[in-house]
C-alpha cells in the first residue's frame, strides 16, 4: 500500500494543524498590559537541532513560530531596545498543538539583570474544539504498565478501553475497528480488516495524540478517534539505552493458571506445573548526529521472546509471541525552514499455537505470522511565518500467513515426495507414501510380479496365503521428438524406504527406464550420460543388500513401517 499526501496549514489563532510539528504562538506586552510592537523573538533547541527560528510582534503584540518538532527542552529569548531581555526555558510544543506564552518586559531603566522565567502551559484552552490527551516519551518512561505495547498506553486516555486485551481498543463505545492509528501522520490500519497493521517500538515514540472526539479536518476514515504517534529523531548528544526484561516459570510458576481440578476435572497443577516458560525482552535505542545542526539518526531495536501458559481444562499448553521490532529514522535540516526525515519500521511476528481449545490437539493449531515494512518520507517546510507546507510519502507493506503446527513432513522421514513420473515438478498424488504404501500398518511385499492378478506358484513371498497387490497403477505420457508416448508403471512393491529392491523382482532395476524396457528412451536420460543409472543399489556396490528385519524378510515382527505424510485442513 502506497500513500502520499501533502497539507498546507495557515497559521490562524486557535487552530491545530498537523500530526508531526508544532506551533508556538505568544504574546508580549509591558508592564501596563500594552502590546509591543517588533519585539523579536528567538526559538532554540540545542538537542533537536533548531537555531535562528523566531518572529517579530505585531501591533497586537502577536508572534507565531510555526513548524517546530514536538520537545519539551524549548528556549525561548525575547528583547526589544529600552526593555530588559527575558529567557524562557523548558518550553514544550506539542505536535499537532498550538503552545500559548504570554511574556511582559520591562524597561531597563527599572530593571537591569538577566530574568529567567520557567514556562508552564494552560491549563484549559478555550480554543482547541478536539478532545485530546498527549502523552509524552518522559510520561510513558515512569509508567508502571504491564506489557511493552503502544496499546496499552492508550487506554490510559479518558473513554479508551480495550475489554478483551487485543490491543485494539474502541473509544467511547465504538468498534475497534473504528480507531486509526497515525504514525507520523501516515495511517498503519490494516485495509483489510481496520485494526492494527504494525507495531511500534515503545523505544522510538517521542509522544502519543489520542483523540476522542472533535477532530479537526486533516482526519478522516474513523467514526471512533485516532491514536496519533510521533517518533523520535536524533539530537546533537549521543544518547543510548538498553533495557532487559524476563518473566520466567521459575519465579512465576504459581502464577501459571494452576487451579483446584475439581472445579472443572480438569489438568490442575498435575499438567501446568509441568511447563516451562520464559519472556525475554531486551530493548536497545541510540540516537545522535551525523552532522551537528545538520543531520541526525535514531535507531531503536526490541526483540519479544513470550510464553503464555494456558489451562484448557483437559490440555496445558503454551502460546507465545516471537517478534522484532525495528525502527531506524534519518533527519536532515536542509535550510533553517526546511526539515526532511526518512523512517523505517519492521515488526515481523508470529502468534504461535494459535487456535487450540479443550477440544483440539495441540497439532491441530498453528502460527499466525504478521506485520511488515513501514518506509515514510517526511518534508516540512515554513514558507513564512504563516503557512507551512507538511508532504509524507509512505509505504506500507504487510504479508500475514497462517503455517500449521503440523508441518508438511509429519512422518519426520525428511521426504516431502517422490518425483514418479519424472516431470521435474511434485505433483499431489506424489507425496511422501512413508513405508506403508497400503495404509495397513504392516510391512508388505507386493507379490504379482507379472501383474495377471493370481497368487501363482513362488509369489506367496509373506507365507499369508493371499496376493498382496500393487497399489496404484500410474498412466502419463511424454514426447519422444516423433511421437506422443503412453507409459505406465506400478507405484508401490516391496514396502520399506531403506530397501533396495523396491520391487521385489530379486535385481538391480535402472532408475531412468521408466517403462522397463530395458532401453534408454529418449527423455529418459535424466543426468544426460547415455547410460541407465541403477535407481535400487544405493550404496553402489551392483548388489541387492536388504536385510531381514529383524530376524525374518516378512513380516518384520513387531516394527510398523513410518506412515504416509497426512494432510493438514482448517
Amino acid at each position: 500500500m502506497f500513500a502520499a499526501g501533502a497539507v498546507v496549514c495557515l497559521l490562524i489563532p486557535g487552530v491545530a494543524w498537523g500530526q508531526t510539528t508544532g506551533v508556538l504562538r505568544g504574546a508580549v506586552t509591558d508592564d501596563g498590559g500594552v502590546p509591543l510592537l517588533g519585539v523579536v523573538v528567538v526559538v532554540a533547541n540545542a538537542g533537536q537541532g533548531i537555531t535562528g527560528r523566531g518572529a517579530i510582534t505585531d501591533k497586537g503584540g502577536m508572534f507565531i513560530v510555526p513548524g517546530l518538532p514536538s520537545s519539551r527542552d524549548y528556549r525561548v529569548s525575547v528583547s526589544l531596545p529600552g526593555f530588559a531581555s527575558v529567557v524562557l526555558s523548558d518550553v514544550e510544543v506539542s505536535a499537532g498543538r498550538v503552545s500559548e506564552v504570554r511574556i511582559v518586559l520591562s524597561p531597563e531603566t527599572k530593571l537591569r539583570e538577566r530574568v529567567e522565567v520557567r514556562a508552564k502551559p494552560g491549563v484549559v484552552s478555550l480554543e482547541e474544539t478536539t478532545t485530546q490527551t498527549n502523552l509524552s516519551s518522559e510520561f510513558v518512561d515512569a509508567l508502571p504498565i504491564l506489557g511493552r505495547d503502544y496499546q496499552d498506553i492508550l487506554t490510559l486516555a479518558p473513554g479508551v478501553t480495550d475489554v478483551d486485551g487485543d490491543g485494539n481498543p474502541n473509544i467511547h463505545g465504538a468498534r475497534d475497528t473504528d480507531v486509526v492509528t497515525l504514525v507520523d501522520g501516515v495511517s498503519t490500519s490494516d485495509p483489510l480488516t481496520g485494526k492494527i497493521g504494525a507495531q511500534l517500538n515503545i523505544e522510538s515514540i517521542q509522544e502519543i495524540q489520542i483523540k476522542t472526539s472533535g477532530a479537526t479536518a486533516e482526519f478522516g476514515r474513523a467514526q471512533g478517534g485516532f491514536a496519533d504517534i510521533v517518533t523520535k529523531s536524533g539530537g546533537n548528544e549521543f544518547q543510548g539505552t538498553f533495557k532487559f526484561f524476563w518473566r520466567g516459570s521459575v519465579l512465576d510458576g504459581d502464577g501459571a493458571g494452576i487451579d483446584d481440578p475439581r472445579l472443572h476435572a480438569g489438568v490442575g497443577e498435575s499438567g501446568l506445573r509441568d511447563l516451562h516458560f520464559n519472556d525475554y525482552l531486551p530493548f536497545l535505542s541510540v540516537g545522535g548526529p551525523i552532522l551537528k545542526d545538520r543531520a541526525w539518526f535514531y535507531v531503536a531495536n526490541e526483540y519479544i521472546h513470550r510464553d503464555d501458559p494456558v489451562n484448557s481444562l483437559n490440555a496445558a499448553f503454551l502460546r507465545g509471541v516471537r517478534e522484532w521490532r525495528e525502527f531506524a529514522k534519518v533527519t536532515w535540516q536542509a535550510s533553517p525552514s526546511h526539515r526532511m526525515s526518512l523512517s523505517l519500521n519492521y515488526d515481523p511476528q508470529d502468534y504461535l499455537n494459535e487456535g487450540l481449545n479443550s477440544f483440539t490437539r495441540e497439532e491441530s493449531g498453528y502460527t499466525l505470522r504478521m506485520g511488515g515494512t513501514i518506509a515514510t518520507l517526511k518534508s516540512t517546510a515554513v514558507l513564512s511565518p504563516l503557512v507551512s507546507l507538511e508532504t509524507s510519502a509512505s509505504f506500507f507493506d504487510q504479508r500475514p500467513a497462517i503455517l500449521p503446527n503440523l508441518g508438511p513432513d509429519t512422518n519426520h522421514n525428511g521426504t516431502l515426495g517422490t518425483d514418479l513420473n519424472g516431470n521435474g515438478a511434485m505433483d499431489a498424488w506424489e507425496r511422501d507414501p512413508g513405508e506403508d504404501y497400503d495404509g495397513d500398518g504392516k510391512f508388505d511385499v507386493f507379490e504379482d510380479k507379472n501383474f495377471n492378478g493370481r497368487l501363482d506358484p513362488g509369489e506367496d513371498k509373506d507365507g499369508d496365503g493371499r496376493l498382496t497387490p500393487y497399489v496404484r497403477k500410474i498412466f502419463y505420457s511424454y514426447y519422444n521428438g516423433t511421437n506422443w508416448v503412453l507409459v505406465y508403471r506400478y507405484s508401490g512393491a516391496c514396502e520399506g524406504a531403506k530397501r533396495e529392491d523396491q520391487n521385489c523382482n530379486g535385481q538391480v532395476d535402472p532408475a531412468e527406464d521408466v517403462n522397463q524396457n530395458g532401453i534408454l528412451d529418449p527423455a529418459e536420460d535424466i543426468n544426460g550420460d547415455g547410460v541407465l543409472s541403477p535407481a535400487e543399489d544405493k550404496n553402489g556396490n551392483n548388489k541387492l543388500d536388504d536385510t531381514p528385519r529383524p530376524f525374518s524378510l516378512f513380516p518384520y515382527g513387531e516394527l510398523r513401517p513410518v506412515p504416509a505424510d497426512r494432510g493438514y485442513t482448517i
